[in-house]
């Protein structure tokens, strides 16, 4: 601290005098970051364009190859893709790659990863001409079932591929915009140090003692309060003046972090289970409205399928609440893994849980109810003495809107479609039938 500023001198005459000082190369510093932070911006601006060039067909790609899944099932799906649809999807696959291309020429790394694609990708068109080509499926229909078993596996290869180049894209784009952006830190520097120069020394040593004393940390001060009461409680800052500063900085990173933390356990509590580490009955409700508000508005159909775990109260009567709360625990990882992505599972209550399938028909929401109780009756529950306790669970199954009007009617006739199922004996899949399960 120079001299001049003596620890009786207040902030406010600091201020006065650096101010007065500051005017004339305050205004010529204003000039030269005006053009050189708008020359910034548009710079930016232009390569977070050439990074979206690749970015948008890379997730145009996987939108088209998640469609290709309904050719997969060996089930018939309601809705079965034509050869004539996946014609177009297979065009507009070739475009979005060849624009991928066209964009990583500069890195061999995403190279390699777009040719990798591209070879995937023209085993998956032959397996998709054996399965939908009409000309070839009536030739050598024994092809079909094996196609589509490898078909499964490929979709799941080249998904895998297009993630992690997506990956790689966004770090090449942010390893990109951090070069330049030292590139452009450095030619604002520049231009700052050239205006300074000009300046009076005296008023440029006056900007730099209060910049350093008094503006820097007030400004970092003030950014971090803004960034925490937009909702950014990672943000922390970082101060070395060893002053009162410094000690503000100090109290408001541990606020910080007091409040992230309770904000992440209240996300939690409010969210999910506490025991099985799925979605809750709250979240469960907010989860069907909105598929089902979305299936009005896009007609796609939504399903809801209803687990219950056969014989519950005796094997916490048999073998203790410990080995429940084992089973449950059980039956909810094993329904995560079964499921697909997009899925919503849920603990409805007690030993019942829930899965939300979207834009899923009543045929495929039976299968997938049928895979899950397959899985379930396999699944074995060790307790702590090591023995193992088999499970079977009934399902029930409805589908809006061919099942229901609303989605108090959805659950009700899921709810009444695991009733009978349990009622026929158990370890068993109902599928609701609007007039059935309503008479």
């Amino acid at each position: 601290m120079p001299f001049w500023f003596t620890p009786k001198t207040s902030l406010n005459q600091r201020l006065r005098l650096g101010l007065g000082t500051m005017l004339v190369p305050l205004l010529m510093l204003a000039g030269g970051a005006v053009v050189s932070f708008e020359g910034a911006l548009d710079s930016f601006k232009q390569r977070d364009n050439v990074g979206r060039e690749a970015l948008f067909p890379l997730a145009h790609v996987e939108g088209l190859l998640l469609d290709l899944n309904v050719v997969t099932s060996p089930v018939e799906p309601s809705v079965p893709m034509t050869w004539d649809e996946y014609q177009a999807k297979s065009q507009a696959i070739k475009i979005s790659l060849a624009r991928l291309s066209k964009f990583s020429h500069q890195d061999p790394a995403q190279v390699n990863a777009v040719l990798e694609i591209q070879r995937k990708w023209k085993r998956i068109s032959q397996l998709c001409q054996q399965i939908l080509d009409p000309s070839v499926a009536q030739s050598r229909p024994n092809l079909s079932a094996s196609a589509r078993v490898e078909l499964k596996e490929q979709l799941k290869m080249i998904l895998q591929d297009v993630q992690q180049l997506n990956y790689r894209l966004i770090v090449f784009q942010n390893d990109a915009n951090a070069a330049h952006a030292e590139t452009v830190r450095q030619k604002v520097r520049q231009l700052i140090t050239i205006i300074c120069g000009l300046a009076v020394a005296l008023a440029a040593l006056f900007a730099y003692s209060l910049s350093q004393s008094i503006t820097v940390p007030l400004q970092t001060l003030e950014q971090g309060v803004e960034k925490l009461g937009k909702g950014d409680l990672s943000h922390r800052i970082a101060l070395t003046t060893d002053d009162e500063f410094s000690h503000l900085a100090e109290t408001f990173n541990l606020m910080a972090a007091k409040l992230e933390q309770s904000q992440q356990d209240l996300y939690r509590l409010a969210t999910l289970d506490g025991l099985t580490e799925v979605y809750n009955r709250r979240e469960f409700n907010r989860w069907l409205r909105v598929e089902v508000e979305r299936s009005q508005r896009n007609t796609n159909q939504v399903s809801l399928i209803m687990v219950d775990i056969d014989h519950f109260k005796q094997l916490n009567d048999t073998y203790g609440h410990q080995a429940g709360d084992l089973a449950l625990c059980e039956v909810a990882q094993l329904l995560q893994r079964e499921v697909r992505p997009g899925d919503v599972v849920c603990r409805y209550g007690g030993e019942e849980f829930a899965v939300i399938l979207p834009k899923t028909h009543s045929d495929d929401s039976a299968a997938i109810a049928e895979r899950i109780r397959l899985a379930i009756a396999k699944e074995t529950v060790i307790l702590p003495s090591l023995q193992k306790i088999g499970m079977t669970a009934s399902l029930g199954v409805a589908t809006f809107p061919s099942d229901a009007e609303t989605k108090e009617h959805l659950i009700k006739q899921a709810d009444q479609a695991l009733y009978i199922a349990k009622s026929l004996g158990r370890n068993q899949v109902y599928q609701a039938q609007h007039d059935r399960v309503e008479n």
